[in-house]
């Protein structure tokens, strides 16, 4: 049986989930196509993200497995925009166009409405073709371009600003 055969299950992340989620965030670190960051994520990083609950954190599991994770983070503490979320979504390399995104950031959103967040954000590296088409099919409309928003590699990266209003 094929990965796109396998039924998907979403649910929020666990503890016990943490070793799977370092893991594919640390591939896309290594792939350097959509993020920052540079140093390798553990399990007590994800652990400490995953055990705030007005920050949602969910996977996509397939057989089992987890295939992909999404996350919400607050980028600004004051109360007033408190209802304002950035989203990172990442999906293991050899999952990757298999379905898994779009269900899992619909899901991701769902839940943020649920929690009170009224929009959020992404910032995606422009040369990250699939998630800008992830975003988009997702609901998420171009703000506009940071551009040299950061250094990777001593490669300077432009960063298109997406935004959806939650119901």
């Amino acid at each position: 049986m094929g990965a796109g055969s396998v039924s998907l299950r979403l649910r929020r992340a666990e503890p016990r989930d943490a070793a799977a989620i370092a893991a594919i965030h640390n591939q896309g670190i290594e792939d350097r196509s959509a993020t920052f960051e540079t140093e390798p994520r553990t399990p007590d990083d994800v652990r400490d993200r995953i055990a705030d609950p007005s920050q949602p954190f969910w996977v996509a599991e397939r057989d089992g497995d987890i295939v992909a994770w999404a996350g919400i983070t607050r980028p600004d503490p004051r109360e007033n925009v408190a209802g304002v979320g950035e989203y990172t979504i990442y999906v293991a390399r050899q999952h990757r166009g298999q379905g898994s995104g779009r269900p899992l950031l619909e899901a991701l959103c769902d839940d943020a409405a649920a929690h009170g967040y009224w929009k959020l954000i992404g910032r995606i590296f422009t040369t990250n073709e699939s998630s800008l088409a992830l975003a988009r099919r997702c609901g998420f409309y171009d703000v506009g371009i940071h551009r040299r928003h950061g250094l990777l590699d001593g490669e300077w990266k432009d960063v298109l600003v997406v935004e959806k209003l939650l119901t």
